[in-house]
């Protein structure tokens, strides 16, 4: 058995994005330092997260390595080929494909539908036993793995109205054994990461791989350009397929062709291959797929109130397998419907009595352990809450952003130690509006931010006193001047509407003369076109001025120096010389700060 979980997390190409969380139905997913990890513990494999995180650090697990050992190992494998096949390789004829998977080496390829008819027979007879013997009111279809992991796990007080029979791919594995002896090695591909976790579970199935893998497969033998009687490879050499020596030869399934059970991979077709064998006239029958629709149709069913027997068909991809996550999707939903309903149509309506006569042991589902729904106390919730900034009903935004339905469900995943308070959009942003503010309050310079209107969006105290006492009043009355207009207020607006024009520089410096000061002006772009940002400082002020001549007399150190370098054979002892004198400003400037902080 592979105790590797189907599903995991690459760390490192985790985004942060928590998109997985929105689109796991179950909540199985741990954030730890601001990764994203799969909870092997709780996730029913229905494969939503790898479909839809976008960086592709949700993955499935790779079987292809395990498959390709027992295809060395000299047993007959058999590959168990989920009826969706048609909608995912619509570009061969099931000849070819059988062709191409026997080219690949395996011994043949059997209908999963196969396994589905005898699963359709058997709870067919099943529905009719138990409302005739037993007056059951409520069935619940075992053919889904994901779905039945679904109910076992997370509404597991309707478990026990699961049909006790086994899965498609369960029944056909059995069956092939029977059939083919028990040294053989089935190999299930088809649309369904599920299906591995069976494979895990179950010794009559060897392993499963996705159509995915699949065709991986297919690109590392190089089987490219199929042919009817064989294919080109990718060192473009015609090869025949194996054992085909005419056209007329044609591969097929073994032992047979299935019947009506092909449309499993489609909502409803279960219980329109259950009434080929049984009319079940007495009986209500409801097919939902999708995990959401599968909770809502439970929640809350009194099937005590039930006035007939109801049989339910539930599937865990919305829309049923043919949108399963391990196929490549590249067509529309109708189109794959209506190639999987053109395939069935001409399939025998129910098995021959020497299939049926065959039947393997039928029972068995998937195993799956109730989760333990943690409590917390509304006053713990209400401290995770604030813990976060919301302290009322009007701070409960409930903005989705970390993934949780609700900003109470965010706080219950806190506290049970699966989600962290960084993913809280709302407040990371306040958090970071904080820091921002104190930075600038705290700065010694003058700053002022500005929108494209020349709209003051803040400033601190520092800008209003190198602008003037009238500033500082006003400052005083509205802290952060927000909304004042800059040309009001400055001279400098003309900067900053230079570096917001389409094509303005990223950053402008200049120096402005207000209020009898000399103010040098650094404005940048904080938003291309919408928001830029001005740091002032009083070059006036006797330390501005000594720094600022420590600064130049740098910039002449560095200019000349790098003049020597180019053409020192001409400057010689000058250029040293001017260094050594410009040293020396820079030297007794600094002996004078030196001397200063000595006498404070």
């Amino acid at each position: 058995m592979n105790t590797k979980s189907p599903v995991y997390t690459i760390p490192t190409e985790c985004q942060d994005c928590y998109r997985c969380i929105r689109r796991c139905p179950v909540k199985a997913i741990r954030v730890e330092n601001n990764h994203a990890a799969v909870m092997s513990e709780l996730c029913i494999a229905c494969g939503r997260c790898v479909i839809n995180c976008p960086a592709h650090a949700k993955r499935y697990r790779d079987d292809t390595p395990l498959v390709s050992k027992l295809l060395e190992s000299g047993k007959k494998v058999i590959v168990s080929l989920a009826p969706s096949f048609r909608a995912e390789f619509s570009e061969y004829t099931p000849n070819q494909l059988i062709s191409i998977l026997k080219a690949l080496g395996f011994y043949g390829v059997s209908e999963t539908a196969l396994g589905a008819d005898l699963v359709s027979y058997e709870v067919a007879s099943t529905l009719s036993r138990n409302i005739s013997e037993n007056n059951q009111k409520l069935f619940i279809s075992s053919a889904c793995p994901a779905a039945v992991e679904f109910i076992k796990r997370y509404m597991s007080d309707y478990a026990s109205y699961i049909t006790d029979c086994a899965s498609p791919l369960l029944a056909h594995a059995r069956y092939l054994r029977k059939i083919y002896g028990n040294n053989i090695e089935v190999v299930f591909i088809g649309p369904c990461i599920a299906k591995k976790r069976e494979a895990d579970v179950w010794d009559e199935i060897s392993a499963a791989l996705t159509f995915k893998e699949l065709r991986e497969m297919m690109t590392e033998a190089g089987i490219v350009n199929v042919q009817a009687d064989g294919h080109i490879d990718k060192n473009g050499v015609f090869v025949p397929w194996q054992g085909q020596k005419t056209l007329s030869e044609k591969p097929d399934f073994i032992p047979r062709r299935a019947a009506k059970a092909e449309l499993f991979p489609l909502e409803g077709g279960m219980i329109a291959a259950c009434k080929k064998y049984k009319p079940l006239k007495d009986v209500r029958t409801i097919a939902v797929s999708g995990i959401e629709a599968i909770r809502d149709t439970l929640n809350g069913l009194n099937v005590a109130a039930l006035s007939e027997p109801l049989f339910l068909e539930f599937l865990s991809c919305t829309g049923g397998c043919v949108n399963g996550p391990g196929t490549e999707q590249t067509s529309a939903m109708a189109l794959r419907r209506m190639q999987t309903i053109d395939f069935a149509e001409d399939a025998d309506n129910t098995l021959d009595d020497n299939t049926i006569s065959s039947i393997p042991e039928m029972k068995g589902t998937l195993p799956g352990d109730s989760v333990e729904k943690k409590e917390f106390t509304e006053a713990q919730i209400n401290d995770a809450m604030r813990s976060m900034g919301k302290y009322s009903t009007a701070d409960e935004i409930n903005c989705n952003g970390c993934g949780y339905e609700t900003c109470r469900n965010f706080a219950v995943a806190m506290l049970s130690g699966v989600a962290e308070k960084t993913m809280c959009v709302s407040y990371m942003r306040k958090l970071a509006q904080k820091k921002a503010n104190g930075l600038v309050r705290a700065i010694p310079s003058g700053v002022v931010i500005v929108d494209k209107n020349m709209t003051i969006v803040e400033c601190n105290k520092n800008f209003a006193r190198l602008i003037g006492q009238d500033i500082v009043d006003m400052y005083d009355v509205k802290p952060g001047l927000e909304g004042a207009d800059l040309a009001a207020v400055t001279k400098s607006a003309q900067l900053f509407k230079s570096v917001l024009m389409p094509n303005g520089p990223d950053v402008v410096e200049r120096e402005i003369h207000e209020a009898k000061k000399i103010l040098h002006y650094t404005v940048f772009v904080i938003e291309k076109e919408e928001i830029a940002a001005g740091v002032i400082e009083d070059v006036t002020a006797p330390k501005n001025q000594k720094d600022r001549t420590i600064t130049q007399a740098q910039k002449v150190i560095d200019k000349n120096l790098a003049t020597v370098q180019k053409i020192a054979f001409l400057l010689g002892e000058n250029a040293a010389e001017t260094e050594s004198m410009l040293n020396s400003i820079i030297e007794s400037y600094s002996l004078d700060d030196d001397n200063g902080d000595q006498k404070k």
